[in-house]
């Protein structure tokens, strides 16, 4: 564990358990280092697998002798991330709900729960790692006033693991939440996890490695989508307007797709456009064409977890979820939106996803919607 965390060795801690390996090990870990540890599972998406992954987390928090309870956030999870994610695709974009359900409802709902029970601190089963610094910069302290510790700021960075790191998660988190965050497994390997599991006889099922969004049953993202939005069938075209085949819905495909897309002869075929004033879906079987125009794009709906970050300034950023780190310049816009300057291409760049930005030493600087 961290220095942080033994500094706060003895504390009451809240934990998200989802009745997974993961959030299991974390309570454990936070339990073997003298932490008062208590669980929460919140349930987002009701039914049969949340039920059974609540009996999961039942059985481990009873193994580790601590109390568990369900918070019902099914209503509102529906409101705020649901009901956006399928607005999104119906208005042309490609969401990524995590990365709004991480700031605006997971960690949010664990602080609110903790004040409510008298618990200092919030864990989860996340990959990443918070790191306390000292604020030197007089004006900093006040901007940053409703800190409890108001001489300390709160850097969230890579975790040890890399290839399991979820950072450009939760680029969102600010000062006042990573304030209150502990992530145990910031320090272990995947690996060195499971077998922590395995030793303490956990007897859960290792979690399917995916990036499938909790809501869809059985991924299946075009039987989800296909109930919500009304199918509008269009053209397909090549970058010269040629048509090459019809499309039953926009909603159904995002930017560098290749599978799904059902043309034969000279493919593959890759989406490089979707156009929702004429409805035509562009397409080309040169992976070239999914190039970011000049190296260039724009964020909006920004969060810098650092509220001193000077601009242009150069960063590493990354454009999806395990895309590669690749140099960028950084200037402001108009106000609320910034410029992203590419110093290296990146193929499908694309409008609803998330560009994370992040110094040299792997800590995150904040990130924004790619508009």
């Amino acid at each position: 564990m961290s220095k942080k965390s033994l500094k706060l060795k003895g504390l009451k801690v809240l934990v998200g358990m989802s009745g997974g390996v993961d959030s299991a090990v974390a309570a454990f870990l936070l339990q073997k280092e003298g932490y008062a540890v208590e669980g929460v599972f919140i349930d987002f998406i009701g039914g049969e697998k949340s039920r059974q992954d609540f009996q999961k987390a039942q059985t481990v928090a009873k193994k580790l002798k601590i109390p568990i309870y369900k918070f019902d956030a099914q209503k509102e999870f529906k409101e705020k991330i649901i009901d956006k994610f399928v607005a999104d695709y119906a208005r042309g974009v490609t969401p990524n709900p995590c990365v709004i359900c991480n700031s605006e409802m997971k960690f949010r709902i664990l602080i609110e729960e903790a004040d409510r029970r008298g618990i200092e601190k919030v864990a989860t089963g996340h990959y990443s790692r918070v790191r306390e610094l000292k604020i030197k910069n007089e004006k900093l302290k006040i901007r940053e006033k409703t800190l409890k510790n108001k001489n300390t700021n709160y850097q969230l960075i890579t975790a040890r693991d890399l290839d399991k790191d979820q950072s450009y998660f939760l680029y969102r988190l600010n000062q006042e939440q990573l304030e209150r965050i502990i992530f145990p497994l910031g320090e272990y390997l995947k690996s060195e996890v499971r077998e922590i599991a395995q030793v303490n006889n956990f007897e859960l099922r290792d979690e399917k490695e995916s990036q499938d969004i909790c809501f869809i049953a059985n991924n299946d993202f075009k039987n989800f989508i296909g109930k919500k939005i009304k199918d509008k069938s269009g053209e397909i075209v090549d970058k010269t307007g040629k048509k090459l085949g019809e499309h039953k819905g926009l909603h159904f495909y995002t930017i560098g797709q290749r599978k799904g897309i059902n043309l034969g002869g000279d493919g593959p075929y890759y989406v490089i456009k979707k156009d929702g004033i004429k409805n035509q879906l562009v397409v080309s079987n040169n992976p070239e064409d999914l190039n970011c125009p000049d190296n260039y794009f724009e964020i909006g709906a920004v969060n810098w977890i650092f509220s001193d970050l000077a601009f242009p300034r150069e960063a590493k950023v990354r454009v999806r979820y395990h895309s590669s780190e690749e140099y960028a310049i950084i200037t402001e816009g108009k106000t609320g939106f910034y410029k992203v300057q590419l110093g290296k291409n990146q193929k499908a760049v694309t409008s609803g996803q998330s560009a994370v930005f992040y110094g040299d030493a792997g800590e995150v600087l904040g990130g924004g919607i790619i508009i």
